[in-house]
């Protein structure tokens, strides 16, 4: 049987003839009464290819779609709002909504000045929890087949004035067909004997790539993880901005009311919940509340604790501060105790006060835990905490009905959010998990509203571990998914519960030795703070 793809598919075509010998092959997918993945044009060509990587593990790697005629490049003209959209990735375009009166006047001076200008209202389908509908205006000028004439425009605009950005119009949310690739890992907990499991490599600090860490760990597979600090002004490069465990230990607090996933037991039994982390120290018989575990004082990347400011809710890529904190850091951290004003205790292994005196950023011995406190906290430490002393950190963990969370010994956590699927169906809150900026209608625009490489964990009926992975931003290649195309992407393929992993120009997939997804990143692969590892199990664990 002959397979016709576009031209934009010949690279790909390419690929799989290479890894033929590998046991892959490609076939069209066309399910009874389906015609594939609910994305673009019901009659759209579509492939999928098996990889089967171990017992229990398979990959399958889809294309579909083809080029859109009516695609183009063109130049985004900023309207006015005050607010520019933070970023972290340096391919995202920098689209700011405005109202209609302001985009209109812009319009019209752009025509004085012999362009030839569009407005453009931008909506967002309902999720919940968030209205949707009309989210604001975009202006635009220039339709270009190649980005290079697109961005001569936008310089040339700049240079009078005007915020420019170029942007690729299937990156909308609106109708195209594409192309799409998407790689979706599934590992099923009854045949595959290894583990499913969150990795952050030797340290909780310091940024490696996804297959850095999946080398480290001598993963078969791997994709991406949660939320991370990339500058160092926001924390800690490297430092989760969200709640980890590893191996059963709490490493990161929690972002309170923010979805995270749970792998419990080695993966086999996949949980999704919001947690609460409440940390606390005994000292000299008595016990106090911290408020961070493993990140700098004061600085608390995401919000979502109780004296953030500017709030206490979660708020993506947006770092709080809280001028009265204490936190541990404990050997995990992997770093030098960061320096600022305020106190700290060094506690040996064994618990005991080594020694107290000011956040001089000074390494400490191996296996020694910091506690560092500013403000208030700063004055408690100093004249509480002596030296020899036992000091002890307890950690306790609740969902979101107060109940307690218990971990074990291959338990893991990975942040992450917004939420997309629940008991089978979308269950997209972007307002809970702190995606949604209110007030900021170009943040989720950009985030959620638009096409994005976009990193997925799940689980299907079967209980079978499902890791996706779409690539997307390269238009000819691969388009990326809105928030509602990757939640309905996952119901077509059968996952009942998923939550979003970081994505952008981060997400990336791991497969038996090498990238078999498509890096975003200007830079190519890009550094993350952790991964989702798929390890083989050891001799012991086979028998």
């Amino acid at each position: 049987m002959s397979i016709r793809l576009s031209r934009s598919q010949g690279a790909f075509v390419g690929l799989l003839a290479l890894l033929a010998p590998l046991g892959i092959g490609a076939a069209p997918y066309r399910a009874a009464g389906h015609q594939g993945l609910p994305l673009g044009s019901g009659d759209l060509p579509e492939t999928r290819t098996v990889q089967q990587v171990a017992p229990g593990v398979s990959l399958t790697t889809i294309v579909r779609g083809r080029v859109l005629a009516a695609d183009h490049w063109t130049v985004d003209v900023a309207v006015p709002t005050g607010v520019v959209p933070p970023t972290l990735d340096p391919d995202t375009p920098q689209s700011v909504l405005g109202s209609r009166a302001n985009a209109e006047a812009i319009a019209a001076r752009l025509t004085a000045a012999g362009y030839a200008p569009t407005v453009s209202e931008q909506d967002s389908p309902a999720f919940q929890g968030f209205g949707g509908g009309p989210q604001g205006y975009v202006v635009r000028v220039g339709a270009f087949a190649d980005q290079p004439s697109a961005t001569a425009l936008a310089g040339t605009l700049a240079a009078l004035g005007y915020t420019t950005s170029t942007v690729y119009t299937g990156m909308d949310n609106t109708q195209t067909d594409g192309p799409w690739v998407l790689h979706e890992l599934v590992i099923d907990p009854h045949e595959f004997k290894g583990s499913v499991e969150e990795s952050h490599g030797a340290t909780m600090t310091g940024r490696r790539t996804t297959t850095q860490l999946a080398t480290a760990a001598g993963a078969l597979a791997a994709v991406n993880g949660g939320f991370f600090v990339i500058n160092p002004a926001d924390g800690t490069p490297g430092e989760s901005a969200g709640m980890v465990v590893e191996n059963g230990k709490v490493l990161r607090e929690s972002t309170d009311g923010r979805i995270t996933a749970i792998l419990r037991d080695g993966g086999r039994n996949v949980q999704f919940a919001k947690l609460t982390t409440h940390l606390t120290v005994s000292v000299g018989g008595t016990r106090h509340a911290i408020q961070g575990l493993n990140r700098p004082a004061g600085l608390i990347r995401d919000c979502g604790h109780p004296g953030d400011r500017p709030t206490s809710r979660p708020l993506m890529d947006v770092t709080c501060t809280n001028p009265n904190e204490s936190v541990m850091l404990t050997p995990e951290f992997g770093a030098a105790p960061p320096a600022g004003p305020g106190e700290q205790a060094v506690v040996d292994a064994n618990g005991q006060v080594l020694s107290i005196g000011p956040r001089d950023g000074a390494a400490v011995p191996p296996g020694a835990s910091v506690l560092q406190s500013i403000g208030t906290e700063a004055g408690w430490l100093s004249s509480t905490v002596k030296v020899g002393q036992q000091v002890a950190l307890h950690t306790k963990v609740t969902d979101e009905h107060g109940s307690p969370v218990i971990f074990g010994p291959h338990d893991s956590v990975i942040n992450g959010g917004p939420q997309l699927l629940g008991n089978g169906h979308e269950s997209i809150d972007p307002v809970a998990d702190g995606v949604a900026h209110p007030g900021d209608p170009s943040y989720f625009y950009g985030w959620g509203i638009r096409r994005n490489p976009r990193t997925v964990i799940g689980k299907d009926r079967q209980g079978r571990v499902v890791l996706l992975e779409a690539d997307g931003r390269e238009p000819g290649y691969s388009q990326g998914l809105t928030l509602e195309e990757e939640a309905k992407t996952l119901r077509s393929l059968g996952v009942v519960a998923a939550m979003n992993l970081d994505g952008g120009g981060s997400s990336a997939m791991y497969v038996a030795g090498g990238l078999v997804s498509r890096p975003s990143d200007a830079t190519g692969e890009r550094p993350v703070g952790d991964a989702v590892v798929v390890v083989p199990a050891t001799p012991a664990e086979r028998r």
